[in-house]
């Protein structure tokens, strides 16, 4: 076995102390690199019909049918914000459904785009084809009020009598966090038409 004098003892140490802090912080930045910072899953896409026109009032009254289910309570800021709601020529569209890994707040969805009201029945009316909740967790979307203009948070849940509840909150909400597991739906960007899109290619491309 070999072994060191006190001067080589000297010369090495601070090589090997280089070395292990080297070691450590490319242990470090690989852990950080490969460390999963999602904060929620996407584990649907479904298809919202579109509609020639959609009243809210019409839709979201107490005691109307919604897939098979009956409306037992609106809440305020849904009434206030979104009942005067009517939606004319409504397309058909896209939704991405997520489910939150964690709690959290609205400040990092709001990146998401926004859903329209009538979509947000539509989700509803597909009842568990739709990947939402049918229990007491909470299912939300971003909507834009035509009160305020401002987006609101319409959410939706299923009450131990197995009806539908539904309200809307303002985001971002002070005091208000999303449970994880709660389930959020925002539209997927339009695919853009082929006959109507702008080529940047230089004529004769």
């Amino acid at each position: 076995m070999m072994t060191l004098s006190r001067p080589s003892y000297r010369r090495i140490l601070p090589r090997l102390a280089a070395g292990v802090g080297a070691l450590s912080m490319a242990g470090f930045w690989a852990g950080a690199a490969g460390a999963d910072t999602r904060l929620l899953d996407q584990i649907h896409t479904i298809r919202a019909s579109g509609l020639e026109s959609f009243v809210a009032a019409e839709r979201f009254g107490i005691g109307c049918i919604i897939g098979g289910r009956r409306l037992s309570a609106v809440g305020f800021n849904f009434k206030q914000h979104f009942s005067s709601l009517v939606e004319v020529e409504v397309p058909a569209a896209s939704l991405a459904v997520w489910n939150l890994r964690y709690t959290m707040g609205d400040a990092a969805l709001l990146k998401e785009p926004a859903s329209r009201l009538a979509h947000v029945y539509g989700v509803m009316e597909m009842g568990d084809a739709s990947a939402g909740h049918s229990d007491w967790r909470s299912n939300f979307a971003y909507v834009r009020s035509p009160v305020d203009h401002r987006l609101w948070a319409v959410h939706w849940s299923v009450n131990y009598d197995g009806e539908w509840t539904i309200g809307a909150a303002s985001v971002p909400h002070p005091d208000l966090n999303w449970p994880a597991g709660s389930r959020f739906f925002s539209a997927k960007p339009a695919a853009p038409n082929p006959k109507t899109a702008r080529s940047n290619a230089p004529v004769g491309e």
